[in-house]
């Protein structure tokens, strides 16, 4: 600190004839300490990046507090993150905001929106199918967990870990069906984002970090063919189905519970897509108009595409 207020004095002089030979070392001395600190600094950023990277896929067996840390490029957090066990997510640290809207227009979630979203949210990538069994500890497998879906890997949510297992999500029928897979099997990286479909108010948003990043007026199901309640994840991205669906159609967990499958297709997946040319009708407000799926301004898509895939979706009412 004193180094550098002699160096600013230096500087204040420079006009000046015959600077004392004392102050030119100290102002020599305040350059190098400034040089090593930043040298220092930047070191330590790039070891932090290594760490993180690292990191990204480990999973400590016995379940204590750990960093999951993200290899994915965006933000990080100002704050020191308050690390919680696997399945436990994390809590956004500022205090939720009521429904309303902001100074730029965005609409603010309400807080029952906001304490469903997770910071981060752990997912295991499989390579090829594997066992799933029915608990932590059960020695029979019931049900072989596929390692793509429509051609798509696998991308699954960890909800749990005990022991040598995961506690994942899956893809398939029921909705919220949930399986035990071997640690072994998977790899695991870590997602920082999640969207909330607030049904009742036909409105999306997006969060990153347990913050709302986005807000976006939707199409969702009409009252003969509703949109399913409850927790679910994106699965993949895909081409739009034709003209209307937009540019991507994120793929989610969740299936219709009124339809057994769409037309040309063999399920009846809830999507994320374009407005299939309903944009009069989602305006700037939202409706019940689709046939389950979340119906979006082509310009809201796009905003909304990044959302990496085994990020949680919460449909709620």
């Amino acid at each position: 600190m004193s180094s550098h207020v002699s160096s600013r004095a230096v500087w204040r002089r420079r006009g000046f004839v015959g600077v004392p030979v004392v102050l030119a070392v100290a102002l020599v001395v305040s350059f190098t300490v400034g040089a090593g600190n930043s040298t220092a600094k930047t070191h330590s950023g790039v070891a932090r990046a290594g760490s993180r990277a690292h990191l990204a896929s480990l999973l400590l067996a016995d379940g204590s507090q750990r960093a999951v840390l993200s290899a994915e490029t965006g933000p990080t957090p100002s704050s020191t993150q308050t690390l919680s066990p696997v399945g436990q997510p994390h809590r956004a640290a500022v205090p939720a905001k009521a429904s309303t809207s902001s100074s730029s227009g965005t609409r603010m979630a309400p807080e029952r929106d906001t304490v469903l979203v997770p910071e981060t949210t752990m997912v295991a990538h499989l390579s090829r199918s594997v066992p799933g069994y029915p608990s932590a500890n059960a020695i029979e497998q019931n049900r072989t967990v596929p390692g793509s879906w429509y051609g798509y890997p696998s991308a699954l949510p960890v909800i749990g870990q005990s022991g040598d297992r995961l506690h994942v999500r899956l893809a398939q029928r029921p909705d919220e069906s949930t399986t035990w897979i071997d640690t072994s099997n998977a790899v695991l990286t870590s997602t920082h984002w999640a969207i909330v479909v607030d049904i009742a108010q036909h409105w999306l948003y997006v969060f990153h970090w347990g913050q709302q990043v986005g807000s976006y007026p939707v199409g969702d199901g009409a009252p003969g063919t509703p949109t399913p309640t409850g927790t679910y994840f994106v699965a993949f991205h895909a081409p739009p189905n034709g003209p209307g669906y937009g540019s991507v159609m994120l793929e989610t967990s969740a299936h219709s519970r009124a339809i057994e499958h769409f037309e040309g297709g063999n399920d009846a997946i809830i999507a994320i897509h374009g407005s299939i040319f309903s944009d009069s009708e989602i305006a700037d407000h939202g409706a019940a108009i689709s046939n389950g799926c979340i119906r979006m301004h082509e310009w809201d898509l796009r905003q909304v595409a990044h959302v990496i895939n085994g990020s949680p979706v919460f449909l709620v009412d």
